[in-house]
């Protein structure tokens, strides 16, 4: 990680199934430097675990970044460590926000997300959406009860335009 930012957990919720997200806040009370929708941030989840997460809160906000992390049961400590370790009050160490993944401003964009995937697509949105700009969304999750940030993007001013769709991995239960 390049630069490095000390930010404290302020807040840790359950999304959804195997999902968690953790609101982060600068530790010394100073903004957070800006960022763009798709950016991502690096996480120092151990002294030897650094992992890459989407923002997921609204682009414009400075005193707060939003990720949301999967617990993958084939981690290679990342996932785990996030769940299972950090909580409440702890302080962790990030990079300054980075995008490989910006919008293209077009006359109507189409959003698709599946399951975790949907946290850059999610800041797409309400950043399209602020801007009254045309676009729609879809997200596909293998259950609803699967789907981070629902009940978020429903409420949305753009949930109308929302496509759910629950995909079957041909397993079955």
């Amino acid at each position: 990680m390049n630069t490095q930012i000390v930010v404290k957990v302020v807040g840790k919720v359950r999304e959804a199934e195997d999902i968690v997200s953790f609101e982060l806040e600068r530790s010394d009370g100073q903004p957070l430097p800006p960022f763009s929708a798709g950016a991502h941030i690096d996480v120092q989840v151990t002294p030897e675990i650094v992992r890459q997460y989407s923002l997921c809160n609204q682009a414009g906000e400075t005193h707060r970044y939003l990720i949301a992390v999967l617990r993958d049961p084939a981690s290679r400590g990342g996932s785990v460590a996030m769940h299972d370790q950090v909580g409440l009050g702890d302080v962790l160490t990030i990079s300054e926000p980075k995008n490989h993944f910006p919008m293209v401003p077009a006359p109507h964009s189409v959003l698709f997300a599946g399951g975790i995937g949907v946290t850059p697509i999610l800041c797409m949105a309400e950043r399209l959406s602020n801007t009254s700009a045309a676009f729609e969304m879809h997200y596909a999750a293998r259950a609803p009860e699967r789907m981070a940030f629902r009940k978020r993007i429903e409420a949305s001013p753009f949930g109308g335009l929302l496509v759910f769709s629950a995909i079957s991995d041909g397993t079955q239960s």
